[in-house]
Order: C-alpha cells, then structure tokens, then sequence
C-alpha cells in the first residue's frame, strides 16, 4: 500500500522537531555541564572581584554562554587548555580568556585575561600566570 506524499510531508516535519528539540536540549545540558567546572567557578569569581573589569563592564558581570558553540578552545592537550567564551555587564562587553592546566587530577586557573569590545587591541590581565 503506498503511503501518501502528505503522509510523508507529516512524518517528516515531526522528525525534524524532534531533532531540533532534542538539539537544543543537549547543547543546554553541554554549556551547564561547562559552567559547573570547578576552574569555570573559578575564572568567573576572579573577574568579578576583578576592579579593573567591574570598572568598564560594570555590575553583575555575567557570562554571555548561551550555546556551546560560544565556548571556543585551543591548545587542548592532556595538561593544559585555553578558553574564550563572551562575556558581559551593563556598561560592556568583550571576550574572556582563561588558561587552566592540570595538576594532578584537578584542572587548575592559570591565567585570565579580557579583551573589551571597545578595546580590541588590548586586555586586561585579571590572572597573572605564576
């Protein structure tokens, strides 16, 4: 018995809802999986005690995660990683940097740095590397 192209149209489009829906999902869980890192908790309390970043972004400074794809990385080895993920205030914006390395089996913060959107071509050291 062939099935309809109605059928079909019907089948499909649930199909891609699903999968959008079941997208969207796993891409939620991912970037809260991300923010309960213990170096992520960590590189957030810096630049929000951080002076020099309360000055040009302002109160509450927030991340501006609000997909995985806004998490980039480089230099991902087995004892060290490098983040950049957007991140904002009321005054501001820009993007911060941090570097975690391993030490033993714990991911530790090695170094922060912002770069504010009103100011490409510097950043703001909120962690020195020690």
């Amino acid at each position: 018995m062939p099935v309809s192209t109605r059928t079909l149209v019907k089948i499909a489009g649930w199909g891609g809802l699903v999968l959008s829906v079941t997208g969207f999902y796993l891409d939620g869980k991912l970037v809260d999986r991300f923010r309960n890192y213990d170096y992520y908790k960590e590189a957030i309390r810096e630049i929000r005690n951080h002076r020099g970043a309360v000055h040009y972004l302002g109160e509450p400074i927030k991340d501006a995660i609000s997909k995985v794809a806004d998490i980039k990385y480089t230099n991902n080895e087995p004892v060290s990683a490098e983040y950049s993920i957007p991140i904002r205030g009321p005054k501001g914006k820009g993007d911060y940097y941090f570097w975690i390395v391993k030490e033993g089996e714990n991911w530790v913060l090695a170094k922060a740095e912002l770069e504010l959107k009103s100011k490409p071509d510097e950043r703001l050291v909120i962690l020195k590397e020690s």
